[in-house]
This record gives C-alpha cells, sequence and structure tokens, in this order.
C-alpha cells in the first residue's frame, strides 16, 4: 500500500506530504484546488510520463516520493533481479525528479532505474482509474486490456514469436517471387554479361601490372642509356680492380698492426659486390629490348579494360565479384522453381502454427471474456443496474489465406465490441451508442472490481468513478468502493457527500494565496471538520444545525 506521499515544486503545489493509512481514504476540495493533482503525482511514481511543464514556477526541478509497503514477493523478486535492495520493514521508496530542463530521472530504495524497470515494478504496486479511462469504454482498441489475463498473455508471447517466425518467411518468400520475375525479364542480359565477364578472364592485379609494363616499354630509351652509361663508369674507372688492389695492401698491413684486418673483410665484401653489380648491369643491358607487338597488346588490353569499366561502372575487382554474383543468380534462376516451392511450404507452415496459436489465444480470451461479462453484471446489480444485459463480441476472422498477413496484429486477430442492454426487451447496442456517463462510471467500477481479484494489488485509485450519478446509485458506489476497501488500500476524489461520508479518513485539499502566489493545502480532517466538510457539499448554508445534523447521521450510517 501507499503509505508516504511528499511532492514539492509541482505545478501549484510547494511542498506537501501525506502519510496515508489502510481502508478508504477520500479526496475532497473545490475544483482547480489540486485533487488531480495528488493523482497525477502518484502516477508518476508508477510510471506516467513527465514533462518539464510541470515544474512549479521559479524552480528548477520538481520532486515526488513516495513509499510503499506490504508489497508482494514478485516485486520482491522483481527488486533483486534489478540489484535493488529492500529496504528495513519491507517498504519500498521510489524518488521521481522532474528537471526544467526535460530531463527525468527514477530512483527505487535510492538506485537509479529505467523507465521499463519503474514499470514493471509499478505494475504490481497499485492501479489508478482516471476520468480518461472510463473513456476506454467508447474506444475499442482498449477492449483487449480488460479481458488479458496471465494465462492468455503467455498465450499472447508465444503467438508474438510464431508472428515473427511468420512475417520472415513470408518476407523471404516475397523476395524470392520478386527476384523471379525480375530475373526472368533480365536473364537473357545476365548471361550475356557473365558471358562477356568470363571471356575478359579478368585478374585483379592485371590492370596494375600492365600499366606497370607499359611505362617501362615507354620509357626503354631513357634505361638503357643510363644502364649504358652505368657500366661505363664502372669500366673506365676499374673499380673492381683498385678494390682487389687495396685488400691486397691491406693484408700485409695487417701483418704489421692487426688494426687494419677488419677492413680487409669490407673492402672485400665491397669488391664481391660491386662485382655482382656489374654482372646484374651486363644481363639487364643484354636482355633489354622494345617489343613494339608487345607495347601493342598492352594497349589494346588497357583499352579494352578501360572500355570494360566504363559500360558496367565498375573497377576491375568489382567486376569480378559482379561476374560472380551474376552466375548465383543464374544458378538459382535455373533451381527458382524448387526454391519457389520450399519457400511457400515454409510460409504454409508457420501460417499453419501461427493460425492455431492465433485460434488458442482467441478461445482463451473469450472464456475470460464469459467470466468479465458475468462478474460485471453480478457488479451493476448491486449498482442498480439490475436489468443489464452484456454481450463482448469477437469479430470473425478466416483463416483461408496464407499470404495475408493483414488479419495478424501483434496483439492478435481478435477486434471486439462490446455489447450491451439497460432495459427490458430492448436488444444489446454497442455501448458507446447506448451507455450514459452515470452508466459507464458504475461498468467501470464493476471493470475494476473485477480485474482487481486478478491483479492482486495493494492499492486502488479512483478519480471521480461516480461521476454522472447520484441519489441510492451514488449510495451504491460508496458501498462498493467500501467493500474493496475492506481488503485493499483505496483513495478515491469526490464531489458527492454520499461517498465522502463513508471515508475511513477524510483529507481537504483547498488553496490559498501565501507571499503572492497560490499553493495546494492538504488538511487530514478531524471528526469535527469531516461534518463541517460534508456539510458544505450538501448545502452552501454550513451553519445550519440540520444540515449538519445530516451530515453527522451520514458518517456514523458506514461507522
Amino acid at each position: 500500500m501507499l503509505s508516504m506521499l511528499t511532492v514539492q515544486n509541482f505545478a501549484i503545489i510547494d511542498n506537501i506530504s501525506i502519510d496515508f493509512k489502510p481502508g478508504l481514504t477520500i479526496l475532497t476540495g473545490e475544483t482547480g484546488a489540486g485533487k488531480s493533482l495528488i493523482i497525477d503525482a502518484i502516477g508518476l511514481l508508477l510510471g506516467d510520463r513527465a514533462s518539464s511543464t510541470m515544474v512549479r514556477s521559479g524552480y528548477q526541478k520538481a520532486i515526488i516520493e513516495g513509499v510503499f509497503s506490504e508489497y508482494s514477493d514478485k516485486i520482491s523478486e522483481l527488486l533483486q533481479s534489478f540489484g535493488i535492495d529492500e529496504l528495513p520493514d519491507r517498504e519500498l521508496s521510489i524518488r521521481k525528479e522532474i528537471a526544467l530542463t526535460g530531463k527525468t530521472t527514477t530512483r527505487i530504495n535510492g538506485i537509479l532505474v529505467t523507465v521499463n524497470e519503474l514499470n514493471a515494478i509499478a505494475e504490481g504496486l497499485a492501479d489508478i482509474h482516471t476520468q480518461d479511462d472510463t473513456k476506454k469504454l467508447f474506444q475499442s482498441v482498449h477492449y483487449l486490456d480488460f479481458i488479458e489475463t496471465e494465462e492468455s498473455r503467455q498465450i499472447l508471447r508465444a503467438y508474438q514469436k510464431q508472428l515473427a517466425v511468420y512475417q520472415e518467411t513470408l518476407r523471404k518468400y516475397q523476395s524470392l517471387k520478386k527476384r523471379a520475375t525480375e530475373d526472368a525479364n533480365q536473364l537473357e542480359f545476365m548471361r550475356y554479361q557473365a558471358n562477356e565477364l568470363a571471356k575478359a578472364n579478368l585478374s585483379e592485379t592485371e590492370e596494375t601490372d600492365l600499366e606497370q609494363e607499359l611505362y617501362i616499354l615507354n620509357n626503354y630509351e631513357n634505361i638503357f642509356k643510363n644502364l649504358a652509361s652505368i657500366k661505363t663508369l664502372l669500366e673506365d674507372h676499374n673499380i673492381t680492380g683498385s678494390l682487389f688492389e687495396i685488400s691486397a695492401v691491406l693484408k700485409k698491413l695487417s701483418k704489421i698492426d692487426n688494426r687494419f684486418q677488419e677492413h680487409v673483410g669490407r673492402i672485400d665484401d665491397t669488391y664481391y659486390e660491386i662485382e655482382d653489380f656489374e654482372s646484374f648491369i651486363t644481363s639487364e643491358i643484354s636482355h633489354l629490348s622494345f617489343d613494339e607487338e608487345r607495347l601493342n597488346q598492352i594497349n589494346e588490353r588497357l583499352s579494352f579494360l578501360k572500355d570494360l569499366k566504363r559500360r558496367y561502372r565498375k573497377t576491375v575487382p568489382e567486376l569480378i565479384v559482379f561476374q560472380t554474383e551474376l552466375t548465383k543468380r543464374i544458378n538459382e534462376f535455373d533451381q527458382m522453381d524448387d526454391l519457389l516451392v520450399d519457400a511457400e511450404n515454409d510460409v504454409k507452415a508457420a501460417y499453419g502454427k501461427l493460425a492455431e496459436v492465433a485460434t488458442s489465444l482467441t478461445q482463451k480470451r473469450k472464456e475470460n471474456a464469459n467470466q468479465l461479462e458475468q462478474a460485471i453484471k453480478e457488479t451493476l446489480k448491486d449498482l442498480y443496474l439490475v436489468h443489464v444485459q452484456m454481450k463482448i463480441g469477437f469479430k470473425d476472422v478466416v483463416f483461408d489465406d496464407m499470404f495475408n498477413s493483414a488479419v495478424f496484429h501483434s496483439y492478435g486477430t481478435d477486434n471486439l465490441e462490446i455489447l450491451i442492454s439497460f432495459n427490458v426487451g430492448e436488444p444489446m447496442r454497442d455501448i458507446t451508442k447506448v451507455a450514459s456517463g452515470g452508466e459507464m462510471s458504475r461498468i467501470m467500477l464493476a471493470l475494476k472490481t473485477h480485474l482487481l481479484k486478478n491483479m492482486n494489488l495493494a492499492t486502488m485509485i479512483f478519480d471521480e468513478i461516480d461521476q454522472g450519478v447520484s441519489g441510492s446509485v451514488a449510495s451504491a458506489i460508496a458501498k462498493k468502493l467500501k467493500t474493496i476497501s475492506e481488503d485493499t488500500q483505496v483513495l478515491a476524489i469526490t464531489h458527492l457527500p454520499i461517498v465522502a461520508s463513508c471515508a475511513d479518513h477524510h483529507i481537504l485539499i483547498s488553496k490559498k494565496t501565501v507571499d503572492g502566489r497560490t499553493v495546494t493545502v492538504l488538511e487530514e480532517l478531524t471528526m469535527d471538520r469531516r461534518i463541517q466538510e460534508i456539510a458544505q457539499m450538501l448545502s452552501p448554508d454550513v451553519q445550519d444545525d440540520s444540515v449538519l445534523a445530516l451530515a453527522k447521521d451520514m458518517i456514523n450510517f458506514w461507522h
């Protein structure tokens, strides 16, 4: 249950702190005093999206902190899995800071958590009913939320996995079929290209090698002239002969002074290096020749490669890769019929499994819907809708085309409608066309009462669940809230004195001006103040003894 709430710098709330207790807590106050802000603040702790516009003007951030107690073992397991230590006395603290810059941070028991982690934990703490929730009865997209249970969610998860398999097999089949059509139109041209590239006998390094060879041939005269010059220099200066004589002299000197011995080897090494170099130059000159035929061949080949690259708009290495791809596509096309049959069989198998799981999901949801119908009708009897007839209808889905993926959605194949009749002898019609505001409120309360049994929540919060009702119906709603609060903490905003009178705890929310600014003020009412507040709700003349007596009697009726 929610045991404490602190709110700072949030809209017109300056700084408030509330200690909540078990049972039924009623919040009353004039419109605009800040009642819904309290609900909004709790909603933010439970994962609602925050906005920087919520920060009170003149401040850098808003801070909201709540302490929950008596939470379930499932939440304990989640805390452990998220690496969050539990607090003493089995309390759980959620703190949210909303910065004026738009940045929002959330901590659970002092540990920073992600949005998904917060949502996972908050889901088991409390449920908030707002006036917008009642509007969901007018929006069929939300109907599945009303009938989903843990069992149906397990089937839904299996369905979603199989849906992904089906979508992937269908994508592969459609892609293969599209390529088959494209390749059939281009097959002759692809064969021509593959044949041309095969005849070209391409090599990744050929172009570079040819350009190097061409460069050498084009510089034949320059190369020959320089080689001959080197040979002349070597011969004219008799370098090897001089080195030989130097070596002989050093050998004589080394016999006198061994310091010269190390230089003998160096001169000898140089002699042999020069001798080898002379042989290399002589060999290069003897083998050097100008082959005009080879020059023409190279120019023709390079011209061919240039034209090929221009026409295909690819480099030689890219042409080699393209040739491989063409060959593969041609081979695949030759086997395309077999590939399409295999792909179609994959779609058929995946479709069959998906349709089977979808049918199981629908069947389970129909069972859930039937239970919900009966539970709501029983609860509505207590809320003065004795003759109500209700049916959650499922629109038929036919699985007759394995290539039609449009019938499959992430939530399943079910499209629901809620049909209802409030009067004897009247046919059931779409709820959005026949229900009044008061009837909608009662249906939503009945719905929440049923869902609460499955959700195992410690706290339920209602924002004007009694909107649009009065008299005996309002009394019935008060009784239902009182009944729920016997096992579950209930917080409720109301404008009805009969509902306010049944509270175990009554908080008055008002606003006043402090230092030229409007602030929200909370007051937990004593019995005398409760009588005055309910009298005020009954009549503007709160000093009328009969009104005060009536207010007191209304409170005593419930206690």
